[in-house]
């Protein structure tokens, strides 16, 4: 009884989750690098990501039609053919002469299994349900899902943070070219940066301005101390791990002392925003070592 208490009370609450982070909208931006497969190879191509305003009855159904653009300051957009639809936190993508397949289902738990769409592709496992913050500061559902491809993330709202709404042909047992998101949007604001960048192409109207903060020591392991290049004063700043998770957050900040105490964070690589008062933005990255 107590075991079941606990699933009725994760998925009361995680229903406002799904309400509030809906993936298939026309309000919601990516931008992806197709890696080449060959590691330490520049990305073959980049792309920019959306949907159709308006929807389109196939099978019964109303779907939304993905669209990308490789100029990353405007259009023109084009189809790419697949077709999206969402329902009660799950995903569905529409095959012509086919069974729509899902794609993601946000009301899954720790233990579920995403079976392979095919003999080919892998059955995927819960096995991490959490919490992920972006600059928003709101929290999203995060989930980790394991196979024989190893783990695939997702996150509310955006989806899988590799893939791109093709999981169903990445995670399998050939081997895709991985797709990687660089940035993602949604409403003209800039919610989410790949960690391991220096920067992101993107229209949103809410950029970051990336390497106008300088930081060090870096690598660091105790203080670290932040200097502008330019004038103003820092209201808040938050640091994410590469999983894109808010590892810590500072907003006591004064005239003469903009150093943060990052002695608690594992040693890896980190992103950090920078709030300056007026509601700019700014970033920077650093090296925690031990």
């Amino acid at each position: 009884m107590k075991s079941l208490i606990i699933v009725i009370l994760f998925l009361s609450t995680h229903t406002a989750f799904s309400q509030s982070f809906p993936v298939v909208t026309p309000l919601n931006e990516w931008v992806v690098d197709y890696k080449h497969p060959v590691p330490g190879w520049p990305a073959e191509k980049i792309r920019r990501y959306t949907f159709s305003d308006d929807s389109v009855l196939l099978s019964g159904k109303y779907y939304r039609e993905l669209l990308y653009s490789i100029n990353m300051n405007g259009g023109p957009w084009i189809s790419e053919d697949a077709f999206l639809r969402e329902e009660n936190g799950r995903t569905y993508k529409w095959f012509e002469n086919q069974s729509e397949r899902l794609i993601y289902d946000f009301n899954y738990g720790i233990g579920d299994s995403l079976p392979g769409a095919d003999m080919n592709q892998a059955t995927r496992y819960v096995t991490q349900v959490g919490s992920t913050q972006f600059l928003d500061g709101v929290p999203r559902k995060s989930m980790v899902l394991s196979s024989s491809c190893g783990p695939s993330n997702w996150v509310e709202g955006i989806g899988e943070t590799e893939a791109l709404f093709y999981s169903d042909g990445i995670c399998s047992l050939w081997d895709g070219n991985p797709l990687y998101i660089r940035c993602f949007s949604t409403s003209g604001q800039l919610l989410y940066l790949r960690p391991d960048l220096s920067g992101c192409y993107t229209s949103s109207v809410n950029d970051l301005e990336i390497g106008t903060i300088r930081v060090f020591p870096n690598p660091g392991s105790d203080l670290l101390d932040l200097e502008l290049e330019t004038e103003g004063a820092i209201s808040k700043v938050m640091m994410y791990n590469s999983l894109g998770s808010l590892v810590l957050s500072k907003s006591n900040f004064s005239a003469t002392n903009n150093s943060i105490d990052i002695s608690k964070l594992p040693s890896g690589f980190y992103t950090g925003i920078v709030h300056l008062e007026g509601g700019r933005m700014k970033a920077f990255k650093v090296a925690v070592t031990e």
